[in-house]
């Protein structure tokens, strides 16, 4: 889904900021998908093992992904002189919040699917007592 407003979205910092904004708002973005596949990732490993596991791969690794996404924009403040740290930060910010509710929505929507509820008996099978 990142990658349907990713121009727009880049467009709209260059718009604003320059060539440094859209570069920023390009690396942003690179962040958010590495960020999201790696705990894509790292939870479905957690899930194949047992639910302690997966656990402690939710707490710890969300954990591990928010120090890296700070690494990442310290790192690149020090090495990069382009870097615009606020479209860098604002950009991150708004589309993790954006997307996190767009699969929010994806998901609530799936477990209301019918063929995910618990099986009832179909109303011609139960038998009343008389």
């Amino acid at each position: 889904h990142g990658l349907l407003v990713a121009p727009v979205i880049v467009l709209v910092a260059g718009l604003l900021r320059g060539v440094d904004g859209a570069a920023s708002a390009a690396l942003a973005l690179a962040v958010l998908v590495l960020n999201f596949l790696a705990a894509a990732l790292s939870l479905e490993w957690g899930a194949r093992r047992s639910g302690n596991a997966l656990f402690a791969v939710a707490l710890g690794g969300f954990l591990l992904r928010m120090v890296s996404i700070l690494v990442v924009i310290l790192l690149a403040q020090a090495l990069f002189g382009w870097v615009d740290v606020v479209v860098l930060g604002v950009t991150l910010f708004l589309t993790h919040l954006g997307l996190l509710f767009w699969e929010l929505r994806s998901v609530s929507f799936s477990l209301a699917a019918p063929g995910l509820q618990r099986d009832r008996p179909a109303p011609s099978a139960r038998t009343e007592d008389a």
